[in-house]
Formats: C-alpha cells, structure tokens, sequence
C-alpha cells in the first residue's frame, strides 16, 4: 500500500507540476504576473487532488483488505462494488466499496463504510456535520451552511453549497448527550442568577416558547475599570460561571443536579438567588432541593437592573428629581415615606396613575429583597445581559418562531456553546460504541 501511495503522489506531482519542473523555459527575461498565478493555483489543485485521492484509496484499501481475510472467506459473501460520494473538509471523495452477507447473522453490510462508522446514505461526513453543529449554536441554520461550504469552498477553489434544510436535519440528528462531569468543589458561597426569554413558536397556537434560565456561578472579579462617562460603573466577570436553560419547565431539577454534582453540598452555607421577582422566580428558591444540609441559608434578592428600570417607569425622565428623592429614600429603608412620596406623585399626574400604583406595588411587594440586595456589595446581578448575550442573540434577534423539538435542540447547543464545551468533540462522542452502518 505504501509503494501504492508513491505512485499516486507521482502521478499526481507529474499532472500538475511536470511543466514547471521540465517542460517551462526560464532563460527569456520576460515578466508576467501569469506565471505566479498559474504555479500557485496549480499547486493548490496538486494538494487538493493528491489529499483526496489519498481518501478514496485508502478507504478502497480497507475493503481489499477485508476482502482477502480469512473471516470475509468463511462467512461473508460479496455481492458486487457499490460506489458512494461523501463530501469531506477537503472536498467530494468517490469510493468503491463491496456489499457483503453474513451467512453467520444474516446481516448485509459495506466493511468500509461499517469500520469507519460512516452514516448510512448520507452525503456529508462527520467533520463537516460536526462543523455545521458547531457553527449552528451561534448562528442560524442558512448562516450556518453557508460558512462551512465557504470554508470548504476557499480549501477546494470550488464552490459548495450546503442548503439550510440540510443543515437544519444535520443539527436535530446530533443527538447531544446530558452532561454528567463530576466535580467536588468546597465552597461556602454560591449565587444564582434567573430570568426568562419569550421565543416566537410554530405549532403552538400562537404561544411563545418560554425559555427559563439559571446562571449560576462562585462570585465576581474586577475586570476593569471604565470611567468614560459621569455614571460609568466598573466592570465585573462571572468566576465559573454556568448555564442551565430549559423549555421543558426542568430548569429546577437542571440546576439542582448540577449543584449536586459539582460541589460538596454539605459544605454550602449560602445559596443567594437573584432576579427581576416575577413569581415563578420567587417560588424557585423555596423549593426544598436547596436545602442541602441543615445550615444551607437559602435568600432572594431583587436585581439592581429591574429596580432601577421599575423607578424611572414610575416617575419618566422628566421628573429627575423624583427619582432621585425615591432613590434615596429606598437606600435608608424608609418605606412609609416610600409610599406617601408615590401617592402625592400619582395625585399630580392622574392620567399616569395606573403606571405608577403598578411600579409602586412592584417595589413594595419586594422590598425585602431589595433591601437584602443594596445592602450586600458582594451581590451583583447580571442576568438581564446575560439574557441578550446567550439567547437573544440567536433566537430574537432576527423575527423567527421555532417548533418545540427545534428549540429544545438549538438551546441545547447553545447551552454547550455557553459554558465552553467542546462540541465538535461531542459530536464525535456520540458515534461511539454505536453500528449504525449494517444493513
């Protein structure tokens, strides 16, 4: 096979660069900027052909090879060469191979396409598959074909084209595993972050997909300070940060597994829960799982973000000094005259009072909690960009609507994606220990 492989690197070394080497004259002086064009995109086609010719026989190779054993002799008969055309990260590859029976176990197979675990009938092979799923957890399925045929396309000096339907079936065939890493970190502090995101829906009669989400994380770091204007604030980083999302309504049962198993529960003397209060957020925490041991402290605080944007609701911004004098009077605690400041405001504007008892109700109804949260440097919440950043972006951002399987899919990736997984890897994970190929 070696001396085999030599003949197809001279074959090939002969096509393309016989004229360069032997048959080109070099003693005119004459300048043409044809000669360098010519010589790279002729070597480019010798390194494209040769890598694909090295494939398609190495692939014939393993048939041949099979073919002469002594199991193949005894118990499989061949019913004649099938060719197959796959395309690869270097290009289309065509291959013959033998279709086999097994007098043994009755079973018709191609050894090639069975050994190297190839898909049945499917024309892209794992790299490119797992390249588009890649691609898919950041971008839509049409971007996301576009891309990897762009990426084989420059490689190949050829045009692909890879159609958002073949994507979209290459994406909801991966099947993604659930994520089982062990760890057993001791910490005494841990915060978790929740919020919700509306995605557009088919099939649904008309009702968004709700997307619920959890971040959780260990703390904060300082990332920089940035003071470009007045009201500029500094900027923060999540430590080991991760996200559990779900359309399914297992957020609960998600976050709670991955606390189990990545830390030492009997160690967590502080749960801190953050968000905007909607109800389905306030009832998470007192859920009885989070209750890990009997010194576990399990608290709500309401974020910076939805207090401020329920404040300048309440007065607009023509009325700063409002604001400012409710700020203020929410720093010290004050709430009798939290509520008498929000009355005589609605006395003055009655047309907006609907707006203002609602905004007011908000506060009060969550007072405690944020209380609890002003009054505690340590807790920051970020949940409202965290929101934009992970599903936003690639559910809303352009007006889309998803089925419940699509969704659940594509959050999945994203969710990989999200906390720093590698999903090529996984893609090639999930072929594993699996003969998908007989028959």
């Amino acid at each position: 096979i070696i001396s085999h492989f030599y003949n197809i690197l001279e074959e090939s070394f002969n096509h393309f660069l016989k004229k360069y080497f032997k048959e080109s004259n070099y003693w005119y002086k004459d300048s043409n900027i044809d000669n360098y064009i010519n010589f790279m995109n002729d070597i480019d086609l010798f390194n494209t052909s040769l890598i694909t010719n090295i494939i398609k026989n190495y692939f014939e190779y393993i048939d041949n090879v099979f073919f002469n054993t002594s199991y193949r002799k005894q118990f499989c008969s061949s019913k004649g060469f099938y060719s197959r055309t796959i395309l690869t990260m270097f290009g289309e590859v065509t291959y013959k191979r033998r279709y086999y029976f097994d007098k043994s176990n009755n079973e018709r197979f191609f050894f090639t396409d069975f050994f190297l675990n190839l898909s049945k009938r499917k024309y892209f092979d794992h790299f490119v598959c797992s390249e588009i799923c890649n691609e898919a957890a950041s971008s839509n399925y049409s971007k996301s074909g576009k891309i990897i045929a762009s990426k084989i396309g420059n490689r190949i000096n050829n045009n692909i084209s890879i159609s958002r339907a073949s994507s979209r079936n290459i994406v909801m065939n991966f099947n993604i595993p659930d994520n089982d890493e062990l760890d057993n970190r001791k910490l005494e502090r841990l915060f978790v972050m929740l919020d919700e995101k509306f995605v557009g829906s088919q099939f649904n009669n008309g009702k968004d997909h709700m997307i619920k989400a959890a971040v959780i994380f260990e703390g904060t770091e300082l990332e920089y300070k940035t003071k470009r204007k007045p009201n500029s604030t500094n900027r923060y980083r999540l430590v080991n940060s991760h996200t559990c999302a779900s359309v399914d309504n297992r957020l609960l049962s998600n976050t709670v597994d991955y606390i189990y198993n990545t830390y030492d529960t009997d160690y967590l003397k502080e749960i801190i829960f953050m968000g905007d209060c909607a109800t389905w957020i306030k009832h998470f925490p007192r859920s009885n799982w989070f209750n890990f041991n009997k010194d576990t402290k399990v608290m709500f605080a309401m974020d910076g973000f939805h207090f401020s944007q329920a404040i300048n609701q309440l007065t607009t911004q023509k009325h700063i000094d409002v604001r400012d004098a409710l700020l203020d009077i929410v720093k010290k605690n004050d709430k009798n005259n939290f509520i008498t400041l929000c009355s005589e405001f609605k006395d003055l504007y009655p047309e907006r009072s609907d707006t203002i008892e609602n905004k007011t109700n908000y506060i009060l109804n969550n007072w405690n909690e944020r209380q609890l949260y002003q009054n505690n440097s340590y807790m920051k919440c970020s949940m409202e960009s965290h929101i934009s950043h992970i599903f936003a972006d690639i559910f809303t951002s352009r007006p889309k609507a998803y089925s419940k399987k699509g969704i659940r899919q594509l959050l999945k990736l994203r969710l990989l994606k999200t906390n720093n997984k590698n999903i090529k890897q996984i893609y090639f994970n999930s072929f594993k220990n699996t003969n998908s190929n007989i028959n």
